[in-house]
């Protein structure tokens, strides 16, 4: 059964290019949520209307792909969408991981929100980062923390090199803690501001 919306079409290649098309919309517009489930419709009437317009050379199927292409690819107008869905959810709920996706498909929607979306993402990296040193601080104790090495320079880290001086022994695990906890409510609050903003 043709969706609503849909025209009649002659071909089944024709109705293969249209549930192909709409299947990714349908794929995009379940994960942005309810806010958007009118969105499939519109874009169904949208692409009939276009399909009904357009005229020139070939069958059915090369009508419907130039007014597909007119159109553009589902992912580079629903994308921009989600990703603020999965950011404010995320942020919302505290959860890394839906904020991680949000991020990703940021990025991939382009323009300047892949600009700020690559800065939040640079600072959940840094993070990560934090967590993993407050981790392996206890195993690797003389190689992770505030490190003075053999030619006087501090490095707050991780290094590989041996001979140089651990300052703040155990004391760098609370410190990185505070850190990751410091750093994650900075970055979430202003995430979600960002994307109530834009």
């Amino acid at each position: 059964m043709m969706p609503a919306f849909a025209p009649v079409f002659a071909d089944t290649e024709t109705c293969d290019i249209w549930n192909a098309y709409f299947a990714d919309v349908d794929r995009l517009v379940r994960l942005i949520g309810p806010g958007a489930a009118e969105l499939s419709d519109d874009l169904r009437a949208h692409l009939t209307d276009s399909f009904a317009s357009e005229e020139g050379p070939g069958g059915e199927a090369e009508r419907l792909q130039r007014a597909i292409d007119r159109l553009g690819r589902p992912a580079d107008f629903l994308r921009p969408m989600l990703a603020d869905e999965l950011i404010d959810r995320g942020t919302a709920k505290g959860s890394i991981l839906l904020i991680s996706r949000g991020l990703y498909h940021a990025v991939r929607s382009g323009s300047g929100r892949a600009l700020r979306a690559a800065v939040f993402a640079l600072g959940y990296v840094l993070l990560g980062i934090f967590a993993v040193m407050t981790v392996l601080k206890p195993f690797f104790g003389n190689h992770i923390g505030l490190i003075r090495g053999a030619d006087g320079s501090l490095t707050f880290g991780m290094v590989s090199q041996d001979g140089g001086q651990e300052l703040l022994g155990l004391w760098s695990v609370p410190l990185t803690l505070a850190l990751c906890g410091l750093l994650y409510m900075l970055l979430t609050r202003m995430l979600r501001r960002t994307v109530r903003t834009v």
